[in-house]
């Protein structure tokens, strides 16, 4: 896979590195994020060791962490003054305690800058619980001679936030800096993605979302529709699997929360009613969604101006599982018989113009998030997100598809089009009318859509200053 994006979380380690003093970030992300990849790409150059800990046994994770710091000291042309002993393998020596193998490796960053990465270090401290609080002592005494750069990375986001970073963690206050590692943009995303339209790149994005290895499954020699059939719905392809996979690697016990999940795809978001669809318990239902949220498959949502902050919703965050649960289950039976190119064709027909508009408003908000302080976008934006209300004068709910805080105190108000025909002015006078239902010192008016617009719709944008931004100008 081509390396792509990172240059922000590369900077801020090299900026790390140049200090020649101890550092230890902590790096984390879902598991498929690129964390690997990063690291890979950040140590290539360095004399570095990476061990990767297992869901294993403190004495397996110790034999292979052994086998790290041997490696780091072989590459430091430095012997070990601890003692150890060889098993296993004849040619590799295993520490007695992790401690004696910690020691050598701060002993080694006394003499020379070296990087020493612990890849999935949940899975350390769970075979070996005392680690957190080793490290802690070997940091709080070696730190000032020590040019030691430790990377801590992990996969599981819940450990690593709460018993890494978290304030009851014996490690709080020790890193010098943390990475979260975010899926790609659609337009990070469309760097992986060979030969493509705008519209296939925004359509993949909206079935896999941003996760590399995700992005990487599309063939650029097949179709947008045998795509979805050979990697997506087939029962032996890779991204059939995942969402089952992820849940089981992550969570004890899943049932509930495909339940959970189904019930937010179907269009649900009211906590209340989300619990009454799944059938949880509505004091369960917080835990099921903070988890869900933890792993960037469920997202919260508030209108972004309003004074009730009680108005709460949730949507599906991860653009695989909204696919995914939108369409497998219902059509599971013929799926599981082969008929994966008849249900790609189904959906390409009949279901993805609708799937993909929510798809569309986050291409368009991620596009508002690159322009912001150019010449398309010159506001800076402070908080973006959608709105939803009551509007008095229709006596209706009316919702806005993006709106933004901007640092002058402007409001921005934006419309999204995912659909074949050219965008009418009828778009943009509802966007106009509105915006007049939340008060704002200046307004600031973008209607985006996949096609082109009307004359009449352009000549009213051109009358009240109004952004027409198409699809085909975006970029991708």
């Amino acid at each position: 896979m081509a390396f792509v994006g990172r240059k922000r979380e590369l900077a801020a380690l090299e900026k790390l590195y140049a200090t020649d003093a101890f550092q230890m970030p902590v790096v984390y992300g879902r598991r498929r994020v690129g964390k690997t990849s990063l690291i890979a790409r950040f140590v290539e150059d360095k004399p570095a060791v990476v061990f990767t800990a297992q869901e294993s046994s403190a004495k397996e994770n110790l034999v292979a962490f052994s086998r790290a710091v041997f490696e780091l000291s072989e590459a430091s042309g430095l012997s070990s003054t601890t003692s150890y002993t060889y098993e296993l393998d004849a040619a590799v020596p295993v520490y007695e305690t992790f401690d004696a193998a910690l020691d050598q490796v701060f002993r080694l960053a006394k003499a020379r800058r070296i990087v020493f990465v612990i890849d999935e270090y949940p899975y350390l401290a769970q075979s070996y619980r005392p680690i957190s609080s080793l490290l802690q002592a070997k940091i709080d005494r070696e730190k000032d001679e020590s040019k030691l750069f430790l990377v801590l990375c992990g996969s599981s986001m819940s450990f690593m936030e709460h018993q890494v970073l978290g304030h009851q963690s014996p490690l709080y206050g020790r890193r010098t800096s943390q990475i979260k590692v975010e899926p790609f943009d659609v337009f990070e995303a469309r760097e992986l993605l060979g030969d493509m339209s705008a519209e296939e790149a925004v359509a993949w994005y909206g079935m896999v979302g941003g996760v590399p290895l995700y992005v990487e499954q599309f063939d650029c020699a097949l179709s947008l529709e045998q795509n979805i059939a050979d990697n997506i719905l087939r029962t032996d392809s890779f991204l059939f699997g995942e969402p089952d996979s992820y849940l089981q690697q992550e969570l004890r016990d899943p049932s509930m929360y495909n339940a959970v999940v189904r019930a937010v795809v179907s269009g649900i978001g009211k906590p209340a009613e989300i619990a009454d669809a799944a059938g949880v318990d509505s004091a369960a239902l917080a835990g099921y969604l903070k988890s869900l949220m933890e792993l960037g498959i469920v997202q919260k949502e508030q209108p972004v101006i309003d004074a009730n902050r009680k108005k709460v919703r949730y949507r599906i965050a991860d653009n695989l599982f909204r696919f995914w649960y939108r369409f497998v289950p219902r059509y599971l039976t013929p799926l599981q018989v082969g008929r994966a190119d008849d249900i790609a064709r189904l959906i390409m027909e009949r279901h993805l113009s609708t799937y993909l508009g929510p798809s569309f408003e986050e291409v368009c908000r991620q596009w508002l998030l690159r322009e912001m302080g150019g010449e398309r976008m010159p506001q800076l934006i402070l908080n973006i997100g959608r709105w939803w209300g009551n509007d008095p004068v229709r006596k209706e709910q009316a919702e806005i598809d993006i709106v933004a805080l901007c640092d002058d105190d402007a409001i921005l108000f934006a419309e999204c089009k995912w659909r074949e025909k050219a965008t009418d002015v009828d778009v943009l006078e509802t966007l106009e009318r509105r915006s007049l239902l939340i008060p704002a010192r200046e307004r600031i008016l973008f209607v985006f859509s996949k096609a082109k617009f009307t004359d009449a719709c352009q000549d009213r944008a051109e009358k009240i200053g109004a952004a027409l931004v198409k699809l085909s100008d975006m970029g991708l």
